[in-house]
């Protein structure tokens, strides 16, 4: 008997079929060998696990047949498919190596303005050829694979068909429609929103990333409990009072007396001798020598080994992160509006105020959320020179020199808030640094020779970051004007093979260690006040007080809180009570005001008009 022979339309589509099932077999593999959650497919033996490797490609196969439906070419389709499944999870895996923490919704603001991030990230390459040999030739291969002839299923309303499915599926893993939901399902993946990194564990990559997306990162709208914050001002009526009148504070300098401000945010510092092993009297000698003489202690800050806009943002507002659930970069997400805080305080007040950062004004969003800060001038990359680098980024001494030549004489009094950009990751490779420096940094013990090396180099940047804090802290001393310096780390270095190699004195994970910070007045002491541990979203307050600055009843209310709440709930970047949120999103929202003056029972001050939405 002689078998039927294939029809000609299935003989011919049925190579295309048999690749796409090709392609969900290469994709699991794939998955599972870059994502530590998932394990290899043929471990996988039961259904449970086999389920968490096909909803991690799901939406890379999506792509794939979209694709196949534009383009009508499957090895075509399926190639950029796969190459974009190896591009998210690399950025994983880099992110969770250089910050512990996985690929979330807002790193792909990053793609609005790759233009600028491309510089930055292009350090954690290296200098080697073979990433830019590898780059061309994948480039070489796609545009090959432009020629592959057309899949001649793929047409008329078929085409169109698969494009609107694929279409429809992806928006509904996006925005969260119900049928997704069961096969995302929080509960069976055991999605942890307090803690990512052990929901990317068990989830998978894109698994987190499709539950993180659902519930927490859109902006979620701010419902505060009007009557949790005006009992907590209730509860501090007495110490609010008390702020509110003019200089009340030990800190506080002569009323009218409006000095000149600068505020330092000095990358990646913080205190080797936190490491176990590290030599003592050894490392920030000029931070130490002028802690002396000026008020300073240890930072809670809300982030790690990178995200400097976070705890930028706290400082700078005095709302702390934890009053925004699902924020994660503050300048992309809630910077479409004016936000209140210290530049507005102190513009009300006459100040004139600059930002100072060396590197592009589109990165991080900074160009749209200073002016939404209120900002009246913003110095970037244009005003340094190449000539001004260290290393891989503008050097410390370039900025200071920047920020004493903004500071004058005369005229009104100044606000100058500088980032620096010299002690940037990456540590794994630094070119043109002064080997005999190098080798004579002293080191803590137990390091092998490749966490040295990454030790060294941070260490060498840092004693830059501390030179220029000496050299600013010394220049400012001869100043006529009075003048307040604000100094401070935003976050820890990523310096993994150090931390994984000898760890903390404390015994604490990195994640938890606090940054230095310190606050000087070159014209009295502040050290008989003692040492004062604090987090980043206070530091306003403490700076206005000590300035003698009023006007601005949201900050005498945190001097007043820091009287009296737990010092554990002060010195916190997270966890923050209910009534302590709800008070944090009305200041945002502009709806403090009314509660402050029912629980004041006093008018409005002039000063206090709510910025307009």
């Amino acid at each position: 008997m002689t078998a039927t022979p294939l029809s000609t339309p299935l003989r011919r589509n049925l190579p295309h079929v048999l690749w796409l099932l090709l392609v969900v077999v290469i994709f699991a593999i794939s998955a599972s060998w870059l994502d530590p959650a998932l394990g290899w497919p043929m471990y996988a033996v039961d259904g449970a696990h086999l389920g968490l490797v096909a909803i991690n490609i799901l939406p890379f196969v999506l792509i794939v047949l979209l694709l196949g439906a534009l383009t009508r070419r499957v090895v075509l389709s399926s190639w950029i498919g796969l190459l974009l499944l190896i591009a998210s999870h690399a950025a994983n895996t880099a992110k969770l190596q250089q910050l512990e923490m996985p690929l979330l919704p807002g790193d792909f603001h990053f793609l609005e303005e790759i233009g600028s991030a491309l510089p930055l990230f292009v350090h954690y390459i290296g200098t080697s050829l073979q990433p830019v040999l590898i780059a061309l030739g994948v480039l070489a291969l796609t545009v090959a694979l432009f020629r592959e002839a057309a899949w001649p299923l793929m047409r008329g309303w078929k085409r169109l068909a698969v494009a609107a499915v694929s279409i429809t599926l992806g928006v509904g893993i996006i925005q969260g429609w119900t049928p997704w939901r069961a096969v995302y399902s929080a509960e069976r993946l055991r999605f942890e929103p307090w803690s990512v990194v052990d929901s990317a564990r068990k989830a998978g990559m894109v698994g987190n990333l499709v539950l993180y997306n659902w519930e927490l990162a859109k902006r979620q709208e701010l419902h505060p409990d009007r009557n949790a914050a005006r009992e907590l001002l209730r509860a501090n009526v007495d110490g609010l009072r008390e702020h509110l009148s003019p200089n009340s504070s030990s800190l506080a300098m002569p009323s009218g007396t409006q000095p000149d401000i600068v505020i330092i945010q000095s990358e990646s510092l913080f205190d080797p001798a936190r490491l176990n092993g590290a030599p003592k009297n050894t490392y920030l000698p000029n931070f130490h020598r002028l802690a002396k003489r000026g008020l300073s202690g240890e930072l809670k800050v809300p982030t790690y080994a990178g995200g400097t806009i976070r705890t930028e943002f706290e400082v700078l507002t005095g709302l702390a992160l934890a009053f925004f659930p699902g924020v994660q970069y503050p300048y992309f997400e809630i910077a479409d509006r004016p936000i209140p805080g210290i530049v507005r305080t102190l513009s009300r007040q006459g100040y004139q105020t600059t930002a100072i950062h060396p590197n592009s004004g589109v990165f991080w969003n900074r160009n749209q959320a200073y002016q939404q800060i209120g900002f009246d001038r913003f110095v970037d990359e244009r005003a340094f020179s190449k000539d001004d680098i260290v290393g891989l980024f503008t050097g410390d001494a370039a900025l200071t020199d920047h920020v004493l030549a903004q500071l004058d004489q005369d005229g009104p009094p100044q606000l100058i808030f500088a980032v620096t950009m010299e002690n940037h990751g990456p540590f794994d490779w630094r070119p043109g640094l002064d080997a005999e420096r190098l080798a004579a940094m002293q080191m803590p013990a137990g390091l092998d020779e490749g966490g040295e090396y990454w030790m060294r180099n941070y260490l060498y940047l840092l004693g830059d970051a501390d030179h220029e804090l000496g050299r600013l802290a010394d220049a400012l001393q001869k100043r006529k004007r009075r003048t307040l310096l604000l100094f401070y780390g935003d976050h820890l270095p990523a310096l993994p093979p150090v931390y994984h190699q000898i760890g903390f004195a404390d015994g604490k994970a990195a994640k938890t260690q606090p940054v230095p910070w310190l606050l000087l007045d070159n014209r009295r002491k502040l050290a008989e006040h003692g040492p004062m541990d604090t987090t980043a979203w206070l530091l306003p307050s403490i700076l206005l007080e000590t300035a003698g600055i009023g006007g601005d009843r949201y900050f005498a209310t945190l001097a007043a809180l820091r009287d009296s709440l737990p010092t554990d709930v002060m010195a916190s970047s997270s966890g923050l009570p209910g009534e302590l949120r709800a008070l944090g999103q009305l200041r945002f929202r502009n709806e403090l005001e009314p509660i402050l003056d029912t629980v004041l029972d006093g008018p409005v001050a002039e000063a206090d008009v709510a910025i307009a939405p």
